[in-house]
């Protein structure tokens, strides 16, 4: 009966011999052999020398790690997570290369699977990544981490197992018999209007405290009273409005059709997002989503701003991070929250204030006012489903000229 083949990825029994001249005299190396099956189907003789048989071993244990290790192998039950999530970490690289996944939302789940799943999980076998084991590592989670955190956690482990499951290497992705992860009811916070200005005309002012002066004076030199008057104004996320250039602006208007006739309304088209891409610097992309495309009127008060802000050329950002060296360069969205902090800190606000704060403001203007439809604030805002807006906010592309009219008509009332 003829011996069965080896399966693909695995070795025969492994021999070490002293080896010999031609005449048959023992030499000082040793040589270890074993037959081992390629992942071609083809069954090859590896040989790996070293002067001791430890040496040898070694050698060739190390060659035999090498070819199952190679990104053709597949899985197996006895393989560790941390194998599995890289193999599933040439798909995402490849995801992100022909464009069918973000590089922010790489960057992302790249770090949480390092920072958090593979110091737990990374040397479990696959056969160990029962329903009841990640059930008590998700559980051990919550005290850390928020729900929208252990949510991305759970997606990065479903993604890595999935491959496990089409490898074979699970019969069944355990994430699918996990309870969801609820997060309870939160009110959304938005500025009121007494918030927004004692907030703004704080930042404009300059306090006899030298220590509350200098707050000030750092808060106007990183630009915050215009990027904060902007974004409440247009509802754009902070990265839209870094990304936002002077050819992206329309202050003198375009027209438009309305019951009075045409009239002229100043727009914005956000056309893009700066991001930071880990490895490689800021970024500007084409936007979040396509729905983030889009052309948001401007009120009059944000108009009256960004007129008196100096021209510097149609390709410069109109919230530039200037250097003396470099000339303009995008702002960094990964700066902001902490420039927002210790502004609010220094103005005496006493809640997290932070740069999606004003976009939430901006949508519950719209939202209260009663004069834009669902629809309407969720193309001011370029989200894609009106439930995100409604659930979260209060956010397609068309141009809704009572969007600056009812933001003019917010900023005005005392």
């Amino acid at each position: 009966m003829a011996r069965p083949p080896l399966a693909m990825g695995t070795h025969g029994s492994i021999s070490i011999k002293r080896r010999t001249t031609s005449d048959g005299v023992a030499r000082g190396s040793f040589v270890a052999r074993c037959r081992f099956r390629d992942y071609d189907g083809v069954t090859r003789w590896l040989e790996r020398s070293g002067s001791t048989k430890a040496a040898a071993s070694r050698s060739i244990q190390d060659e035999i790690r090498s070819r199952t290790g190679s990104p053709s192998a597949p899985l197996r039950p006895s393989d560790t997570f941390e194998r599995a999530a890289e193999t599933w970490l040439r798909k995402l690289d490849a995801q992100v290369a022909d464009g069918t996944r973000a590089v922010t939302t790489a960057d992302t789940y790249r770090q949480r699977l390092r920072s958090v799943v593979l110091p737990a999980m990374g040397q479990w076998r696959l056969y160990e990544c029962t329903v009841p084991n990640v059930d008590a590592f998700f559980s051990g989670l919550a005290a850390k981490h928020s729900p929208e955190s252990r949510k991305t956690i759970r997606t990065v482990v479903s993604l890595v197992l999935r491959v496990a499951v089409q490898h074979e290497a699970l019969q069944d992705n355990p994430i699918r018999h996990l309870d969801p992860i609820e997060r309870g009811p939160r009110r959304p916070r938005a500025l009121t209007t007494e918030e927004r200005r004692r907030f703004l005309a704080w930042m404009a002012g300059t306090s006899s405290d030298p220590i509350e002066a200098r707050a000030q004076a750092a808060a106007r030199r990183r630009d915050l009273p215009d990027l904060i008057t902007f974004m409440i104004g247009t509802g754009v996320r902070v990265g839209e409005a870094f990304a936002v250039r002077e050819r992206d602006l329309d202050l003198e208007g375009i027209p438009v059709e309305s019951s009075d006739g045409l009239m002229s309304v100043p727009i914005v088209a956000i056309t893009g997002n700066v991001v930071r891409h880990r490895g490689k610097g800021l970024h500007r992309h084409d936007g979040k989503t396509t729905t983030s495309l889009r052309i948001v009127p401007l009120p009059n008060f944000v108009v009256t701003m960004l007129r008196a802000r100096p021209a510097k050329g149609p390709d410069v950002p109109v919230f530039p991070a200037a250097s003396a060296k470099s000339g303009f360069n995008w702002k960094d969205p990964n700066n902001i929250n902490r420039y927002i902090r210790e502004a609010r800190e220094a103005a005496g606000m006493d809640w997290p204030v932070v740069s999606h704060t004003f976009r939430k403001t901006a949508a519950t203007i719209w939202h209260d006012s009663g004069v834009l439809t669902d629809r309407q604030k969720a193309d001011l805002t370029g989200h894609a489903k009106i439930s995100t807006l409604t659930d979260i906010y209060v956010a397609r592309g068309e141009l809704h000229p009572a969007g600056a009219a009812v933001m003019d008509a917010a900023w005005m009332d005392s």
